[in-house]
């Protein structure tokens, strides 16, 4: 869950920092990581982020079993990646339909875990 969760916002982050975000390029600077700013650092650094997403959620798939999360996380990895070279409109969409994927599958979690872990009162 961990893995996904910053996984996430780390590829909001790099996001933010490739579309030209201005707060977050100058929260880079002022932390001294201004060599980031450049798309070389920030596409590989994004593809990473959106890995490491999709490890988590395939992860958490083998726990509750459930293949959509993750399939629907996939396609909007892809989505993202695509879209930041192709039409960023849908670097957007896929960023916001990864992260609501990566929200239903922390859920699906939550719920799986619930309802293995409560006690039978008999």
């Amino acid at each position: 869950m961990i893995k996904q969760i910053s996984g996430s916002i780390g590829s909001i982050i790099a996001s933010l920092c490739c579309l030209g975000f201005a707060p977050a390029l100058a929260a880079l600077s002022a932390a001294g990581l201004g060599f980031a700013i450049s798309d070389a650092f920030l596409v590989p650094l994004l593809t990473l982020f959106l890995l490491l997403t999709l490890w988590g959620m395939k992860s958490a798939q083998k726990k509750h079993k459930k293949v959509a999360p993750f399939y629907i996380g996939l396609g909007a990895a892809i989505a993202a990646l695509l879209g930041l070279f192709v039409f960023m409109p849908l670097h957007i969409a896929g960023l916001v339909t990864l992260v609501a994927a990566s929200i239903w599958d922390v859920l699906l979690i939550y719920k799986h875990h619930a309802t293995c872990h409560t006690p039978n009162n008999n």
